[in-house]
Formats: structure tokens, sequence, C-alpha cells
């Protein structure tokens, strides 16, 4: 193809792109929600001043801190069924769930860590200790949407998969690399939206402090 034609394809394929990329944003935002939850449960285990509540949510925090998610990614993938029986229903479970629930186990060991120093702060009497959580947690959730990318290796329907079927209309070179580049920029803009937020949060904190 020539480059108009490149072009001209790019600007078609957009909408499609715009939807894998929607799973994107809804993978990693479910796993920092329900990540979050687990591990500031963690966190306020670890924070407890019974021992085998510390002791536990110590353990649990350590081994969802190690294990690297585009590991556990494939496991997931495999592990889990691809459907099961619901009463008289047969639920498929979508491949970009399996990538979710992969993504909330780094999520729990961040939270844990970032709760038991949210309360431990508290404690302390320390200000904006919500402001420092709320920044840190919005820059873990830049991480997680990057990682969500990987989510192709296993075949869910995300924006690098569909780029990737994109770039199989033409397989030059150079359409490989507006594709790709097209679609990285996407994740630059939303970087660069949710780190203008951050800003803002942190003089609004500023003021009040």
């Amino acid at each position: 193809m020539t480059a108009p034609e490149m072009f001209t394809v790019l600007v078609q394929r957009t909408p499609y792109l715009l939807g894998g990329y929607g799973y994107n944003l809804l993978i990693a935002a479910l796993a920092m929600v329900v990540g979050t939850v687990a591990g500031c449960m963690a966190g306020m285990a670890r924070h407890s001043r019974h021992r085998l509540f510390r002791m536990s949510g110590r353990l649990f925090s350590s081994v969802c801190r190690n294990v690297p998610s585009f590991v556990l990614m494939f496991y997931v993938a495999f592990v889990l069924p691809v459907e099961f029986q619901w009463g008289d229903t047969l639920l498929r479970v979508p491949l970009w769930v399996k990538a979710t629930l992969a993504l909330v186990i780094p999520v729990i060991g961040f939270a844990s860590d970032q709760s038991l120093a949210y309360l431990r702060q508290r404690q302390q009497g320390k200000p904006d200790t919500g402001a420092v959580f709320l920044v840190g947690w919005i820059q873990y959730f830049l991480i997680v949407l990057m990682a969500s990318s990987t989510a192709s290796v296993i075949g869910a329907d995300e924006v690098v998969g569909r780029a990737n079927r994109v770039i199989a209309i033409d397989n030059s070179p150079e359409f490989l690399l507006l594709v790709y580049g097209y679609v990285c920029l996407w994740f630059l803009l939303t970087g660069q939206a949710i780190s203008r937020g951050i800003q803002v949060l942190q003089r609004l904190a500023y003021r009040r402090s």
C-alpha cells in the first residue's frame, strides 16, 4: 500500500481499535478496583494488633507482590475453564476476564503496602495521607494500563490484538510501525492526561495544607 492508502485504512479502522482500547481501560480499572479492595484488607491485617493477622497479611502481600503478572496471565488462561455450568445456563469466561484476574494479583501487593503506609502515617498524625495514597494509586493505574497490553498474548480482544489484525491487511514494516505508533500514542496521551490530573490534585492538596 502507498502512504495515503495506509492512512486511509488506519482512519477507517480507528473505531475498531478504539473498541479494543476500551477493553484495556476496562481491564485496568477492574484490576485496580478488585485488587485495591483485597489489598487494603491485607494492609489492615498487617496493621492489626493480632500477630496471626499480621503474619497472614504479610505472607499474602509478599506472594502477590512477587508473582510476575505476565507468567500468571498464561497460568490463569490455561487453568481457568473456558466455560462453566450455572444452573441450566452455560457461561463462557472471556479472555479479558482472565487477564484482569492475572493483573489483580500485583495490585493486591501494591495496595497492601500503600494502605499499610497510610494507616501508619495517619496514626502518626501526618497530614495529606489520603492525597499521597490517591496519587500513588493513580500512578499504579497507569502501570497496570500499560501491562494490560500483554493480554494479547493469551488472545484477549484488546487494542494490541486488534492492531495485529489491522497490520495483517498489509504486512509491510511501514504499516506495522504506523499502526503500533498510532496505538502507542493513545497510551501516551492517556498517561499525560492522568499525570496532569495528578499535578492538579497535588496543587489542591498543597493549598489546603
